[in-house]
């Protein structure tokens, strides 16, 4: 019996990985969207708010194409909910108007990309990952510092990383072994700490080949880390904290109203600018505690609130909890909702994994 029940699992799994595989979209529609994703990566650079509009609109079209699809359960109903009382809430706070669009469309584009994810499926990455490679290849370089030679780009190879991590076409682990390794090369401690988090969900810990391998191979890899990647292992914090405990207190010196509902979208930059240092900090590197500065304990709230409904949605796939995580993770030391584009990616990669129930328990 037991013989049975697995063979009628594997072939069950074999068909839906066929369907899941199966091209839905049409080929101009794929040609456009790495026209558009290539347009959007390559005005990053510029600044401004044109790259994201691309990137975000794009991909929302994209999806009002399957919206019959779209399952309407409680998970959406709740989440949908909450992304509507925290956009409310921006919205009807304080703040320039292109501050609070700016972030609201930075809030977007994590579910939007799950919602992808789940609907379109393995087809998502063809429009992402080709256009993405390219960018890369011709974009990445290594750059001075004070700590030496580092990778720039290192968020953009995390989100291939995630991206190959649920790809199932031939050559798929050569890639994703090539980001991780270019994001070691950038030495972002954050970055590479992320990595390690998606890919515990891509091991099956249940094979002892598994282990055998796996214990050689983080030898082999940390050895190499601590002799010629330093700056992986340094506990400085580059001056966040005295950024942090700076903001905490004009927090907690606030009116009543500004703790509850925060002191609006784009607080955070503009307290900033008056230090001297803000040219080379740039930001608070803490998207939660930014959360917390700008919208308030509400907003905090909400924000938290929403994560904790995307990570139930997809909890019974183990990669896809992993994926967030690792997004949720990165925020707590570095500025990762201004980073659309990697949001995008492991939003597209958690909710294939969640569609495929890809769960390597």
């Amino acid at each position: 019996m037991k013989g049975t029940v697995s063979l009628a699992t594997i072939a069950d799994r074999q068909n839906h990985d066929a369907r899941d595989n199966a091209a839905t979209l049409p080929l101009w529609l794929v040609l456009l969207g790495n026209l558009l994703m290539g347009v959007s990566l390559w005005l990053i650079g510029a600044g401004g708010m044109v790259a994201k509009l691309i990137l975000l609109g794009f991909w929302i079209a994209l999806l009002c194409r399957f919206a019959r699809q779209v399952p309407v359960g409680g998970g959406l109903l709740i989440g949908g909910l909450i992304l509507a009382a925290l956009t409310g809430l921006i919205a009807t706070g304080n703040g320039a108007s292109l501050e609070k669009l700016r972030l609201v469309g930075n809030l977007l584009m994590l579910p939007v990309g799950l919602l992808i994810g789940r609907m379109v499926g393995r087809d998502s990455l063809g429009l992402m990952i080709p256009v993405l490679v390219l960018y890369l290849l011709l974009s990445s370089s290594f750059q001075m510092t004070h700590e030496g030679l580092r990778l720039n780009q290192p968020f953009l190879f995390l989100g291939l990383f995630a991206l190959c991590s649920v790809a199932r076409w031939r050559g798929h682990r050569v890639l994703a072994a090539a980001a991780g390794v270019a994001v070691l090369l950038s030495q972002t401690r954050i970055a590479v700490l992320a990595m390690l988090v998606n890919l515990i969900g891509m091991i099956r810990f249940s094979r002892a080949m598994t282990w055998l391998v796996g214990v050689i191979v983080l030898a082999g890899v940390g050895w190499i880390a601590m002799s010629h990647l330093p700056r992986l292992f340094l506990t400085h914090g580059s001056g966040r904290l005295a950024f942090w405990q700076d903001f905490w207190g004009l927090w907690q010196g606030g009116s009543v109203g500004q703790r509850w509902l925060g002191f609006g979208a784009g607080a955070v930059e503009e307290t900033l600018s008056g230090y001297q240092s803000f040219a080379s900090f740039g930001a608070l590197h803490n998207d939660h505690f930014r959360m917390l500065f700008e919208t308030g304990i509400l907003g905090a709230g909400l924000w938290l609130f929403g994560w904790g409904v995307m990570l139930w949605s997809v909890r019974h796939a183990r990669l896809a909890v992993c994926i967030l995580f690792s997004a949720m993770l990165t925020m707590v030391t570095d500025n990762t909702l201004n980073y659309g584009h990697y949001l995008i990616c492991c939003g597209i990669a958690s909710g294939i994994a969640a569609r495929a129930g890809c769960d390597h328990g």
